[in-house]
């Protein structure tokens, strides 16, 4: 089968790990060529606003795909 046959349907939660782990690559980028120490701190903070925001959306991710199963002790 062609590639250009093929499409690959991306979920809503994986789209969105996606855009924001590539937001926090760009700022990382960003956070390297900026001299200002404000700034760098402002860039920071939003680095840390999307790590926290993937870190959640990961977890609440993987607590979704496992249908509320829960270990029995």
């Amino acid at each position: 089968m062609s590639d250009e046959f093929f499409q690959f349907i991306e979920s809503p939660e994986t789209a969105t790990i996606r855009l924001n782990t590539d937001a926090m690559s760009h700022l990382g980028t960003l956070f390297n060529s900026v001299n200002d120490t404000v700034m760098q701190q402002a860039v920071f903070d939003m680095l840390c606003k999307h790590s926290k925001f993937v870190l959640e959306t990961s977890e609440k991710v993987i607590l979704n795909k496992r249908l509320g199963i829960k270990a029995v002790k």
